[in-house]
């Protein structure tokens, strides 16, 4: 059972980087769009029926790894708390962002807190690209600072796809444009990651790392592509591909020092028979919400924030 929520623990920090990745990289876009005061309230409207659901999956990840592995989670987190420190700092000033900008009707007020949502969303960008780097070699070491940078470069991507499969007009436009201006640079960063990743892990390159790591940049590809034909959703798609190989690829690199740090058996047989049958509910609920609002936001759409 070790291999199976090991796969778990993979699969729910990745499904974070594919859903909330786009909420971040929207939150960047707002830097981008500056006194545009209609786009910039599009873009809030369309990251937020999703934000909060989205975020679910991290404090997944982490509950998970905490039962499952515990001696993993503890170096890890030990070793890493100052980047968990930045991300929560994050968070916290992305979610503020969101829940404060429409509290008072100033134009000053809004825009303000809608900088900080972009600040916000930079910063908890950087620190999940620190943790999966920081986790293969350390924190700070090249390898992870080039893991920060190409994180907020594929969540810039992916908030890019997002907003012009969720959007109309100008703003759907001016993201168009933004994703094909920025693919042929993620590409370059995926690239160059996933040739120094046998150089960063102490045990070299494992074979099941070589999937995620050359999945992530033919996915950018295919988004770049997608993206100067009009093709939205494929270009979203692959956005979300790239995103979710990031943490597979660094998992893949540690496995072995998360396996030495499982649970004794009966500890994971207890918590698989309370646990396991939730997940099929995580991924249904995040179903329904997506079909809820399958459409492009219009005038009529009803705004959250």
């Amino acid at each position: 059972m070790e291999l199976v929520w090991l796969t778990v623990v993979g699969l729910l920090l990745a499904g974070w980087y594919a859903l909330d990745g786009f909420a971040l990289g929207a939150g960047m876009f707002l830097v981008v769009l500056c006194g545009d005061v209609r786009s910039r309230r599009q873009v809030v409207a369309a990251v937020g029926p999703f934000f909060l659901a989205n975020e679910v999956w991290l404090i997944a990840f982490a509950g998970v790894l905490a039962v499952t592995f515990p001696d993993a989670e503890a170096g890890l987190f030990t070793a890493l708390y100052p980047v968990i420190v930045l991300m929560v700092a994050g968070w916290i000033v992305r979610d503020l962002g969101m829940w404060f900008r429409a509290r008072r009707p100033e134009p000053g007020w809004r825009q303000g807190w809608e900088t900080a949502q972009a600040g916000g969303s930079v910063l908890f960008a950087v620190g999940a690209g620190l943790f999966v780097g920081g986790a293969v070699q350390s924190v700070l070491s090249p390898y992870a600072v080039l893991s920060a940078l190409t994180t907020v470069a594929v969540f810039g991507l992916h908030g890019a796809a997002f907003l012009a499969l969720r959007t109309t007009g100008e703003l759907r436009e001016r993201a168009r444009r933004t994703g094909r201006r920025l693919a042929p640079a993620v590409l370059a960063l995926l690239v160059v990651l996933a040739a120094a990743a046998p150089l960063a892990s102490a045990t070299g390159l494992a074979p099941l790392a070589l999937v995620p790591a050359f999945a992530a940049p033919l996915a950018v590809a295919a988004a770049w592509w997608a993206l100067r034909r009009g093709h939205d959703g494929v270009a979203f798609a692959g956005t979300a591909v790239a995103s979710a190989c990031l943490p597979l690829a660094a998992g893949a690199l540690m496995a072995g020092r998360l396996l030495d740090g499982a649970a004794g058996e009966s500890t994971i047989d207890r918590f698989t028979t309370m646990a396991l049958p939730i997940l099929p509910f995580l991924l249904a609920a995040q179903a329904v919400l997506w079909w809820v609002h399958r459409h492009r936001l219009s005038d009529r759409s009803v705004t959250f924030f």
